[in-house]
């Protein structure tokens, strides 16, 4: 008599996907480079922190080079007239003698009463007019004036 035997279970098999292994050269390499960033990085803000550290005093000579320079300039306080529903002025100056008015302040906020130009080159005689804005437009322009006032900066 034959023996019965229990059918063999076979268990279901995975796909496994085969890739090619890395190459070590390609990896060391991409090491390398990293590495070469790192360092370069490194030595960059080293001298970057060097350079600034010495010129810390050129800094500061650029500073005090500002203030001399106002010894040069003076300025002038301009009084704003106040006219109805003005949203805002603008004040045109110019050296004596030009034809057009080459400079401006804009946008001089109606609560404002008074102005200070600066910057005006010393020995030198400036002109102002003051147009007020009213809907966007410039209206009721002041007859032009000499600026009287100067005082050093």
């Amino acid at each position: 008599m034959k023996k019965k035997t229990a059918p063999k279970k076979t268990a279901a098999r995975k796909t496994v996907k085969r890739t090619l292994p890395r190459s070590r050269a390609h990896s060391q390499s991409q090491t390398l480079l990293f590495r070469r960033i790192v360092i370069i990085s490194a030595c960059l803000v080293l001298v970057v922190g060097i350079a600034a550290t010495f010129n810390r005093g050129a800094a500061s000579q650029a500073v005090a080079g500002a203030s001399i320079t106002r010894g040069l300039f003076v300025q002038a306080t301009v009084t704003i007239p106040s006219v109805p529903g003005a949203t805002g002025y603008n004040i045109y100056y110019k050296q004596y003698g030009e034809q057009k008015f080459t400079n401006a302040v804009r946008n001089i906020l109606p609560s404002v009463h008074s102005y200070t130009i600066s910057y005006l080159k010393k020995g030198v005689n400036y002109q102002y007019s003051i147009a007020a804005v009213l809907n966007g437009k410039e209206v009721s322009f002041t007859p032009v004036k000499t600026l009287t006032n100067l005082t050093s900066m």
